[in-house]
């Protein structure tokens, strides 16, 4: 079966992904796709289990059993871990402390591919991350780079009440020897600093129609 459109956002931390997409999605009745979400939900299976990111033999092991599946609740896709709906902790604090040590594994990345690419070949989507258009659905000609000053990511992080230092995980995100965060092949670039996330929408929706979508903006 050939793959249903894919429209990819991707970009580095508080640039508004996960909100833009959303609202991307429910214009152009896609699914929307959140990939941190599944990565967080494996991190926090993983704790949960007592699983280190420096154990490759448990981590392994712990990879080979895992079970993922979805659900599709208000146009969003939930992931299910082993079953469970790990939705109420992808914001724990060892989550968000400990995913990026996970997510530098090649393994762990590879086994999360194929559920995010599998969504790819069962719905139309709009899926936000940070190698979506890079290495999740390279092929997709539908590629946004969302981007923003430090200053003003570092200020909507604090405005979220989240304590993370801008920089530091740019650093982690963009040197990791997996995946890392580039700005897709052919993406269009929106800088989002001085715009506001309807605007941004707009000015999505108002370039893939250049590409051909046909819908109502």
């Amino acid at each position: 079966m050939d793959n249903h459109p894919v429209v990819s956002i991707d970009g580095p931390a508080a640039v508004g992904k996960s909100t833009v997409s959303r609202a991307v999605a429910r214009h152009l009745g896609f699914m929307f796709v959140s990939s941190g979400e599944l990565y967080r939900a494996v991190t926090w299976t993983a704790l949960e289990s007592g699983i280190s990111a420096e154990s490759k033999e448990m981590l392994s092991k712990f990879l080979f059993q895992l079970r993922i599946s979805s659900k599709f609740l208000f146009g969003k896709a939930i992931f299910l871990v082993n079953g469970v709906d790990c939705a109420v902790h992808l914001s724990d604090t060892l989550v968000r402390q400990y995913i990026s040590r996970f997510s530098r594994v090649p393994e762990f990345r590879r086994v999360l591919l194929e559920p995010l690419r599998d969504l790819g070949r069962r719905l139309p989507l709009v899926m936000e991350g940070r190698d979506i258009g890079s290495v999740v659905f390279p092929e997709t000609p539908y590629k946004f780079y969302l981007d923003a000053s430090e200053k003003e990511r570092q200020h909507r992080r604090e405005m979220q009440g989240i304590i993370e230092v801008i920089r530091e995980r740019d650093q982690l995100d963009s040197t990791r020897e997996i995946a890392p965060l580039i700005v897709p092949v052919g993406a269009w670039l929106v800088d989002t600093t001085h715009l506001t996330r309807e605007e941004v929408v707009q000015q999505i929706l108002r370039l893939l129609k250049i590409q051909g979508f046909h819908f109502s903006l």
